[in-house]
Parts: structure tokens; sequence; C-alpha cells
């Protein structure tokens, strides 16, 4: 079921596998501001409806946008750095929802794969997959 959809991303619940999947569609040049709006609404989805698992298919990122040179940690345009933005913002809000995974599908044929935890006492999982396949496999 769609939950929200606009010009930059799409929330979807797939209850049969209790997952939410936030897609990100192309938006050339996309900005920090709704980059982060949208990573925490998607945090906030995560505590209203309680999913298993969450899956983020970042394929469709421009890699170029100022968005993409903050997560790298590229750009001073932004005074916090993302992870620990991400860290003091979206992370409690994964940990008071229980989520129990977090994939992410890159693109990036050399992805990780499962990562260490974000927080050694909180039961969340993180993973980084070449393909979307893969992030809602594991």
């Amino acid at each position: 079921m769609i939950l929200h959809d606009n010009d930059a991303y799409v929330f979807e619940e797939l209850k049969q596998d209790r997952l939410l999947l936030f897609t990100w569609k192309h938006v050339p040049g996309l900005g920090i501001k709704l980059f982060k709006d949208a990573i925490l609404e998607f945090a906030e989805l995560c505590q209203k409806h309680e999913p298993a698992k969450g899956v983020i298919d970042a394929r469709q990122l421009d890699q170029s946008s100022p968005a993409v040179a903050w997560l790298r940690g590229q750009t001073s345009e932004e005074a916090e750095p993302y992870d620990d933005w991400w860290a003091q913002e979206v992370l409690p809000k994964y940990v008071s929802a229980a989520l129990g995974q977090l994939a992410v599908a890159t693109g990036d044929p050399s992805a990780p794969g499962e990562v260490p935890k974000p927080q050694q006492d909180a039961a969340l999982r993180m993973g980084y997959f070449p393909d979307l396949d893969a992030a809602r496999e594991w």
C-alpha cells in the first residue's frame, strides 16, 4: 500500500513482508533539506507502522547532488556531518520503532552487505546492498 508519493520519493507498506519501502526518485541536484526531511519522515513512519524491516532504494539518487555530497562528508554546506545528524535524529526513531533491520539498495556492485551495528545496545542491524532484491532478501 502506498503511504506517500511525491516527485522525490515513495513510501510503501508491504504488510505481508512486515516491511516499509522507501524509494528515492531521481531528483537532479537533490538538496540537503529535502533529503533530511524525507529520511526523518521515513523513520517516523517506521515508528507509526512498526515494520520488522525498512528498505531504502537509493539507486536513483543524483550522485552529484548536494545531498549525496553531504552524505559522503564531501561538503561543508551543512554544519553538522551526516553521520552525527543521523545518530542523533534518525537512529533513536528506528530504535523506538523496534526496527530489526534497515537495508539500503545502493546500486554499487561492491556494496558491503551487513555492517556493524550503529549502536551496540540496539537490536537494529544494517546493511548496504547492490540491488533492491538483495536488500529485500537480506
